[in-house]
């Protein structure tokens, strides 16, 4: 129940005693404030000078009757209005719940003993009604949804401010028009067709619609309250921005999948061919100058080999038009091919692992297996050590897995190692690594997961991968 406290009630009777007995246990039972008026004209002067929750009116008055009063209150100040009638006026009762009082009462009722309860009572709901209304027509006229109250003719019973703005009108003007006033007549029509759905099926139809360069996405909700269950209500948001952010999204992903083409076949079989042919020309090469430009040939080559790879999941992990799928994948599977990859393509370095593999799911996908390549073909890249190594660990509890990889390189120095990750760190400047670790940030973030790096011991870093495990 709400707090009577709040409450500030305007009793008015002709009747001076039922006043004073009414105003005086009134407040003593439910603790309501009560000021009084003994007819219609100086209720209306009451409330001119101060504001109440609610009118409580006697309908037999001299001058303004109760029915009188309320078409006067109503009009100017909206308040709920509570009406006391005579006994055996069943007619008024009837003629002033038409009209729209809140509530009534029979004033035999409530001048017995005991009973002046059911009008507090009366006067609680009424109010806590109008409140609840209020709180609802203040959120109805903030959203930026279009929202319309209409009949099943057409006819626009109710609108907020947002569907006058989107019309170019008012609220006031917009009540009373027909939907075909202020939108195409086919998409009237097939607005209105929805909202009928609506109130034979007795649950909300969602649609979209568009007309113009704008488009729609609509919720026809049936009105069920008394005289209105032959309405519904029209929610429409504009989704124009987002359908023209889908396509830009559907232009995006066709052109990744143009690039993405261009890396694997295109690039990828001629750096393919130039690695033979470095291959093929070694054997033809004596001298030690021209051995070490073979040498380098080939080191660039499995370097854009490598930068290719990376584009390739980079452009797998975002362009898909597809939604990013994850499933259970083997870790200990993904990791000893890359340890593998990272032995064969890297002959200096020494990649070990401190002990076992488990056989553990963990929730990713194939990109997985870009993650750690990565990691590995970045210690390898930064190691400057006579004899580089990496060394794997893998740990597991009850809900995760962590992965680490510690190398004994010269380590990420701490104003660095923030931003290791990001974008910033890509570049002409960044030989390959810098996008392959933006790369293994940006999968293991999709996974659910966390990526960090801190220093090992005596040197080097630790780049430890955390990921959920699959369930």
């Amino acid at each position: 129940m709400m707090d009577t406290s709040s409450i500030d009630v305007l009793l008015v009777d002709d009747s001076g005693f039922f006043r004073t007995i009414v105003s005086d246990r009134l407040g003593e039972a439910a603790d309501i404030s009560v000021s009084k008026a003994e007819n219609g004209e100086q209720a209306l002067s009451t409330l001119a000078d101060r504001s109440v929750d609610c009118v409580v009116s006697d309908f037999e008055m001299p001058g303004l009757n109760g029915l009188e009063l309320y078409e006067r209150v109503d009009a100017e100040y909206g308040l709920p209005f509570i009406l006391l009638t005579g006994q055996g006026d069943e007619r008024t009762a009837s003629r002033a719940i038409g009209a729209g009082v809140d509530d009534y009462l029979r004033k035999d009722d409530i001048a017995e003993e005991g009973q002046l309860q059911l009008l507090a009572n009366r006067i609680e709901n009424v109010v806590a009604q109008r409140r609840a209304n209020e709180k609802y027509e203040l959120l109805v006229n903030n959203t930026p949804d279009e929202i319309t109250q209409v009949g099943v003719d057409g006819t626009i019973a109710a609108a907020n401010e947002a569907a006058a703005r989107s019309f170019g009108t008012t609220r006031s003007e917009l009540t009373g028009a027909h939907l075909s006033d202020v939108l195409p007549k086919d998409t009237a029509a097939s607005r209105i067709e929805h909202g009928r759905r609506a109130l034979t099926a007795g649950s909300a139809v969602t649609f979209q619609d568009s007309f113009g360069v704008r488009h729609f996405h609509n919720v026809a909700a049936p009105v069920s309250v008394g005289s209105e269950a032959d309405s519904f209500q029209l929610i429409t948001r504009d989704i124009t921005e987002q359908k023209r952010r889908e396509r830009e999204l559907e232009t995006r992903t066709e052109e990744l999948a143009v690039i993405n083409r261009l890396v694997r076949h295109d690039i990828n079989n001629d750096i393919q061919l130039l690695l033979a042919w470095a291959d093929g020309i070694d054997r033809y090469v004596d001298d030690e100058d021209g051995r070490e430009y073979v040498e380098r040939i080939q080191h660039t080559c499995d370097h854009i080999d490598e930068l290719t790879t990376i584009a390739r999941d980079f452009v797998d992990s975002i362009g898909s038009d597809a939604e990013f799928s994850l499933t259970g994948v083997g870790l200990r599977q993904i990791l000893d091919d890359e340890i593998e990859k990272a032995d064969r393509r890297h002959d200096d370095l020494t990649v070990t692992a401190d002990r076992p593999i488990p056989t553990v799911a963990v929730r990713a996908n194939e990109l997985l297996s870009s993650v750690f390549g990565n990691l590995l073909s970045n210690a390898a890249r930064h190691n400057d050590s006579a004899d580089p190594r990496v060394s794997v660990d893998v740990e597991e509890s009850s809900t995760e897995v962590t992965v680490r990889f510690a190398d004994n390189g010269p380590g990420v120095p701490d104003s660095q190692k923030d931003a290791i990750f990001g974008k910033g760190e890509m570049g002409p400047e960044s030989p390959g690594t810098g996008i392959g670790l933006y790369l293994a940030h940006t999968l293991v973030e999709q996974y659910g997961g966390e990526i960090a790096v801190s220093d090992n011991e005596p040197t080097g870093s630790v780049f430890t991968v955390t990921l959920p495990k699959h369930t």
